[in-house]
């Protein structure tokens, strides 16, 4: 009778302890916002797509207050550049949850424009009326 010998059981037990936190990693998936298909075949996001999925917005309520952020945006009362530039310093802030960075930088940024950024929360009864 052989015995295994020890390079193989380590070799062996490496891999499986490598395989199994390689499977336990968790996994980051995107956010989708359901698009209008039209004929043309632009491929770029929007920039409600792009602060869905950038800031991890998963609730309801938070992609409401995005369509808030975009709403102004094409109004003229926020600029686009603003917007974007508070959502790279939520990115930069914290990567795994910038989405409460964002909101409260958005806050202080729209009131130097005049614009009253109402807080996540009031959206949580309104998110099914304003679809």
């Amino acid at each position: 009778m052989q015995r295994p010998s020890w390079t193989k059981l380590a070799l062996i037990s490496g891999l499986f302890f490598g395989i199994q936190t390689l499977v336990t990693e968790s996994a980051t998936a995107q956010v989708t916002v359901p698009r209008m298909l039209s004929a043309t075949t632009d491929r770029s996001a929007t920039l409600e797509e792009q602060l869905t999925n950038r800031l991890r917005a998963t609730s309801e309520e938070q992609r409401a207050y995005l369509r808030f952020v975009v709403l102004k945006v094409k109004e003229g009362k926020l600029d686009l550049r603003l917007v974007v530039a508070v959502e790279r310093y939520a990115l930069r802030r914290r990567p795994d949850f910038p989405f409460p960075f964002f909101e409260r930088a958005m806050k202080v940024q729209a009131a130097k424009y005049g614009v009253v950024m109402p807080p996540v929360k009031t959206f949580a009864s309104t998110a099914a009326i304003a679809r």
